[in-house]
C-alpha cells in the first residue's frame, strides 16, 4: 500500500512538474549546465524535432541585438524552449519570453504556424573579446496538458556569437610627397584601420603622358595599388613611389577601399617638379603602320605647335596639332585611313626646334 502511494505521488509530481514546464516555462535543461533536456516529455530526444537560432553571429562588444528561436517538428500543435549564453546576458522581447535565474524560458506555449514555431529575444553582448555559445532546447507538445511520448523535444546546434571591437576608423593621420631624383615618394601613416583592403594611389596633371584631347582634362589617373593592414589598432607606415613624371603641377590623392567596396578619399596633396625638358620627337611606333601610329614629342617651353604630315612630293595631307601648349610630354594618334600605301614625314616646330622624321604606310 505505502509503495502504490509512493509511485503514484511520483506520477502526480511528474505530471505537474510537466506541466509546469509546458505551460509556464523552466530553465536548466540546456547542455550549458549539463541538462540532459525535457526529460518529463519523453527520455530521449527526437530526430523529428529541429531547433536552431537566427541572428548575427558576430558582434560588437556590450551590443544589443535581437535574436530569433525557432522549431520545427514533433507534434506541430505548440511548443516550449530553454536558452542559455555563456557570456553575455539574455532578455525578452516579447510577452511570449521570460527570464528565469538568467534563461530564457517561454511564459505559455506558442502555438505553430505553417509547421513552424519561434520566439524573439535580446543578446547582450559582454564588455570582453570572446566567442559566445547559445544553448537551446525546445519541446513540440499536442497541448492536451499530460506528458507523454507524443511531446517530441531535441537539442538545437549551439550558436556562437564573435564579440569584437566597435569599428575602428581609418585613420589618416599624415600624407605628404618627396621629390627625389625626378621621382614623387608619397609617405602616408595611419593610426588605426578597420576592414581596410587598401590604397589607390591617384594623380592628376595638365602635362604628363595623356592624349592632347585629356591633357587639360580634371580626370584622376589609377597609378598603383598598395595593400592595407585589414584591421588594426597599431600605427601603420605606407610608401609610393611614382617614378615616371614629367616637369609640371601634379596632384596626389589616396582612394582608401574597404573589404565591403565602401570608398574614402584623402585630401589633395600638389607637387612642383621643375627639372628641365628637352626640345624631342620620338619616332613613330608603330612603323611601318596600318592604319594609325603613334608619335611623341616633348617641349622644353611653353608656346605655339605645330606637327603636320607631308606626302613624298611635300604635299601637306595633315595637320595633328597646331595650338599653344605647355611644356611636357605628348602623345598624338595619327590615322592615314584615305592615304595610299608609301613613304610619308613628319614635321615638328616650337619656337626654335624643328625636327622631321620618315614613317612608312603600308597597307
Amino acid at each position: 500500500m505505502k509503495i502504490n502511494l509512493l509511485l503514484s505521488i511520483i506520477f502526480l509530481s511528474i505530471i505537474i512538474y510537466a506541466n509546469i514546464d509546458e505551460m509556464h516555462g523552466i530553465v536548466g535543461l540546456t547542455k550549458r549546465d549539463g541538462g540532459l533536456g525535457c526529460l518529463c516529455h519523453d527520455l530521449n530526444p527526437s530526430n523529428s524535432v529541429f531547433v536552431w537560432v537566427e541572428g548575427p553571429d558576430s558582434v560588437f562588444k556590450q551590443d544589443t541585438i535581437q535574436y530569433k528561436i525557432k522549431m520545427t517538428g514533433g507534434p506541430a500543435i505548440a511548443g516550449g524552449f530553454n536558452i542559455a549564453s555563456y557570456f553575455g546576458d539574455l532578455n525578452s522581447a516579447d510577452t511570449l519570453v521570460q527570464v528565469l535565474f538568467g534563461e530564457l524560458t517561454h511564459t505559455s506555449p506558442n502555438p505553430f504556424v505553417n509547421d513552424t514555431v519561434h520566439w524573439n529575444f535580446i543578446y547582450i553582448a559582454p564588455d570582453t573579446l570572446v566567442t559566445d555559445t547559445i544553448y537551446l532546447v525546445a519541446n513540440s507538445v499536442n497541448l492536451d496538458g499530460i506528458p507523454s511520448n507524443s511531446d517530441q523535444w531535441n537539442h538545437g546546434p549551439n550558436f556562437l556569437i564573435t564579440v569584437t571591437e566597435d569599428i575602428i576608423p581609418i585613420e589618416l593621420v599624415s600624407f605628404k610627397a618627396m621629390i627625389m631624383d625626378k621621382n614623387v615618394i608619397l609617405d602616408w601613416i595611419t593610426e588605426t584601420e578597420m576592414n581596410n583592403l587598401g590604397f589607390e594611389i591617384q594623380r592628376r596633371a595638365g602635362n604628363w603622358r595623356f592624349s592632347i584631347e585629356n591633357q587639360k582634362s580634371e580626370l584622376w589617373e589609377v597609378i598603383g595599388f598598395v595593400e592595407g593592414k585589414g584591421t588594426t589598432t597599431e600605427k601603420s607606415y605606407y610608401s609610393f613611389t611614382d617614378d615616371f613624371v614629367q616637369a609640371g603641377n601634379y596632384s596626389y590623392r589616396l582612394k582608401q577601399i574597404d573589404f565591403d567596396g565602401s570608398v574614402e578619399y584623402s585630401d589633395v596633396i600638389n607637387v612642383e617638379i621643375n627639372f628641365p625638358i628637352e626640345f624631342s620627337l620620338e619616332q613613330n611606333y608603330p612603323n611601318p603602320f596600318n592604319p594609325s601610329t603613334n608619335i611623341k614629342f616633348r617641349i622644353s617651353d611653353g608656346g605655339l605647335v605645330s606637327l603636320k604630315v607631308y606626302d613624298i612630293l611635300g604635299n601637306e595631307v595633315a595637320t595633328l596639332v597646331n595650338e599653344d601648349l605647355d611644356q611636357g610630354e605628348y602623345n598624338v594618334d595619327f590615322s592615314a585611313k584615305g592615304l595610299t600605301s608609301g613613304i610619308y614625314f613628319y614635321k615638328f616646330e616650337s619656337g626654335n626646334y624643328t625636327d622631321t622624321k620618315k614613317m612608312i604606310l603600308m597597307k
